[in-house]
């Protein structure tokens, strides 16, 4: 497709566009020099200032080290103990020769050190590298004046002239003090003195004279130093900073005519580009518009070539038909927007999740200032808040479906309005998962946030949620903190209570205060119930269930946590596996791998104890229910016959009960009364009171043995029990039994 132009378009072209070409071009060429010289201007300023605190760090990493191998080196010597605790003229000629010495030695390992000392208190003794001597005579005496007076200067002091003796040549040092012992001692002071010079020097060595320069103010802003002999009066100052520790600013900048030319030297040459640049843009044009009529052309054929469909009316020459494939493209170009628009949108959302994901998780506080004012997930006030709290809001129940991001948004935004609500608050919230909900209360008055405030606003959200999109959450409330840097702290706080929600959540909200104090698990306690539990339910008595309510109990008023009580569930199923599982077919069933992974995933989605305790109640009785019916059919004969032999055997023990054979057989009173029921027709006590009664009629009637014998030997404690059972059985009394059937028997 061809587009039919005038010939002289082009010259039409040159005088339309090209005052504007000019313009554009010049104004570009400025803009570059502006933007070159500033950055140029800043980032020199950012490097000098790297270069500064490098030096001051440098320097107190230096002086830090050479105080704590000195104070390690003068605590750990008993000598120097000795001679703060001895009284003037104690201490031997050898002993003050040694303790000099091992100061001079100490001088000698530190370069930079010009001198330590150590001042008694108790008689102002001075011990020097050199050796003793009297606080009148001591040239420092008035440095020990002013620490005396002073006593809470323990860091570095100002510059000053310093010697020991008054015939030595004064030297510039800093000193620093410390009270002995440490490390608040009042028995003596030691004094170390650092040489100015060696400071110096390694200034001297870390500066470049020919770039820049430093100089060193004292804290009434006298110069103390300044590096290489350099008037900063040559130079810019850029920066300045404050080296806490010496209580010394350093002040830098670059040199005159060295830094500055380059970058001019640089703006030259963007100036130069530019013209030359100006030149080929003029001869550039000059020559496409000679050579080519056609640009409309040009830009209908790559037009065509991003379409991806044209219509063969589209193709016609006409101006119409052109603009409106120009119009069709933009339209294109503008929904492709759109889409990157919406893109960036869920890329914004995903960073400011992963940034609170990585704050939870401790991320370091410095890299996350930077992404959260990035991001900015919270208005620009909050960005800094005085104080915060984190609120977990965790689902009950199942998960949210995977496809609801609809619905957590609409939950997302529902917590940040009712946050918002008041204006001195600001929310950020974001879903950790499908099922766990994290808002961040932040707020720059710390009175504000209190823990009612936060109690009130978890009770509206879960009545709120529950109300329009039944929904259930527990909510952990973790502890108020000061600022980013302790926010891990609060919601650590608040994930660990809702470990506890079975026990505290009653009311949905969980507190970090009604943690207990101490949250080990009593295994000795527990696990005893659970072998009591088993025990019981072995025995086919109802006591089991006595036992289970009262181990629910306890998880209460231990305020034990929602994993140990589970793993306890969870261990009572297993022990009741190997108890039962192996009797019969139909317990077998009961014990199948379905059917507990159904019980375990029950237990595990319940969000209430009493719920649990429900599902847990319903598993027993059927267990129960199958394994009495098994235990009642189980080897019917033979546990009756023991039980029969068992009994002739003992019957004289006086101690013979159903709860004797309870324990010995390992099966439940009532189950034995009812098999003596069914195999004997009588009771266990009527079958008792009948061996006994026949065994003593054959010792009355046979034997001369006294009847008070012959009832301990039938399992009676005295003859009056014995002789109201014989009477009720027989008729008579043993005595009249023996009487009348004993001469019957002679006969």
């Amino acid at each position: 497709m061809k587009v039919n132009l005038k010939r002289t378009w082009h010259t039409r072209l040159i005088y339309s566009y090209f005052p504007l070409f000019l313009l554009t071009i010049s104004i570009l060429i400025f803009l570059s020099f502006l933007v070159v010289n500033e950055l140029s201007r800043k980032e020199t300023r950012k490097a000098d200032m790297i270069s500064t605190h490098y030096i001051v760090s440098t320097l107190e990493r230096s002086l830090g080290d050479i105080e704590m191998r000195l104070l390690d080196e003068i605590v750990t010597n008993t000598m120097y103990s000795r001679f703060l605790e001895a009284e003037k003229g104690q201490l031997s000629s050898q002993f003050i020769y040694d303790a000099a010495s091992d100061l001079n030695r100490m001088v000698d390992q530190q370069g930079m050190v010009q001198s330590i000392y150590l001042y008694r208190m108790s008689d102002s003794s001075i011990i020097t590298p050199r050796g003793m001597v009297s606080f009148e005579e001591f040239e420092d005496k008035s440095y020990i004046e002013q620490a005396l007076k002073n006593k809470l200067n323990l860091g570095w002091n100002q510059p000053r002239s310093y010697k020991e003796r008054s015939f030595d040549v004064p030297s510039q040092v800093i000193s620093m003090n410390k009270w002995l012992p440490l490390p608040w001692g009042g028995e003596g002071l030691l004094v170390i003195t650092i040489r100015m010079y060696a400071l110096e020097r390694q200034i001297d060595n870390m500066t470049d004279a020919n770039l820049s320069f430093l100089q060193v103010k004292d804290s009434h802003g006298d110069l103390v130093y300044s590096a290489h002999q350099i008037d900063a009066a040559e130079g810019n100052v850029l920066n300045q900073v404050k080296a806490e520790k010496l209580g010394l600013t350093f002040e830098s900048g670059i040199q005159t005519g060295q830094l500055y030319s380059w970058v001019s030297l640089v703006s030259y040459v963007w100036i130069g580009i530019g013209i030359l640049t100006i030149a080929g843009a003029v001869s550039g044009l000059i020559y496409i518009t000679r050579r080519n009529v056609k640009p409309m052309q040009l830009m209908m054929n790559r037009i065509q070539a991003l379409q991806p469909r044209v219509h063969e009316e589209d193709a016609a020459p006409s101006v119409k038909n052109e603009l409106a494939l120009i119009d069709r493209a933009l339209e294109h170009l503008i929904a492709q927007t759109v889409d990157y628009e919406k893109q960036h949108h869920e890329n914004l959302l995903i960073h400011r999740r992963q940034l609170l994901v990585d704050l939870m998780e401790g991320e370091r506080i410095d890299s996350f200032r930077q992404r959260l004012r990035h991001l900015q997930p919270l208005e620009e006030r909050f960005l800094e808040p005085q104080c915060a709290a984190v609120l977990v809001a965790e689902m009950n129940g199942a998960d949210l479906p995977a496809p609801s991001n609809t619905l957590k948004m609409a939950l997302m935004n529902v917590f940040k309005e009712l946050v918002q609500k008041e204006s001195n608050f600001g929310a950020w919230a974001e879903w950790f998962g499908n099922r766990r909900l994290i808002v961040v209360v932040a707020c720059n008055e710390k009175e504000r946030l209190s823990r009612e405030l936060l109690m009130d606003l978890a009770k509206q959200l879960h009545m709120w949620i529950a109300e329009h999109f039944r929904i259930r959450f527990t909510f952990g409330i973790g502890q108020t903190v000061n600022g980013w840097e302790e926010i891990t702290r609060s919601y650590s706080s608040a994930d660990t209570a809702l470990q506890h929600r079975l026990t505290l959540g009653q009311n949905a909200i969980v507190l970090s205060e009604q943690l207990p104090g101490h949250m080990e698990l009593h295994s000795y306690k527990y696990l005893q119930m659970l072998a009591d539990i088993v025990r019981e339910f072995r025995l086919t008595g109802d006591g089991w269930r006595a036992q289970l309510d009262q181990m629910f109990i306890a998880f209460n008023e231990d305020q034990m946590n929602d994993k140990d009580i589970r793993m306890l569930l969870q261990s009572l199923i297993q022990m009741m596996a190997r108890e039962f599982g192996e009797l019969s077919e139909r317990l077998q069933n009961q014990f199948d791998e379905l059917v507990l992974a159904r019980l375990r995933s029950q237990i595990q989605e319940d969000d209430t104890l009493e719920g649990i305790r429900g599902i847990l109640l319903d598993w027993l009785k059927e267990v129960y229910r199958n394994y009495v019916a098994v235990n009642e059919t189980k080897s019917h004969r033979a546990m009756i016959n023991e039980l029969r032999v068992y009994i002739e055997e003992h019957f004289d023990d006086p101690d013979l009960s159903l709860k004797h054979l309870s324990d010995r057989f390992q099966i439940s009173g009532k189950y034995a009364s009812y098999l003596f029921k069914e195999e004997f027709g009588m009771k266990f006590v009527d079958f008792l009171v009948k061996l006994r009664v026949e065994k003593a009629c054959r010792m009355l009637t046979s034997t001369d043995t006294a009847i008070q014998d012959i009832a301990q030997q039938v399992g009676y404690a005295n003859a009056i029990s014995f002789g109201r059972v014989f009477k009720r059985v027989i008729g008579v009394t043993p005595g009249d039994y023996r009487k009348q059937y004993g001469k019957q028997e002679e006969q």
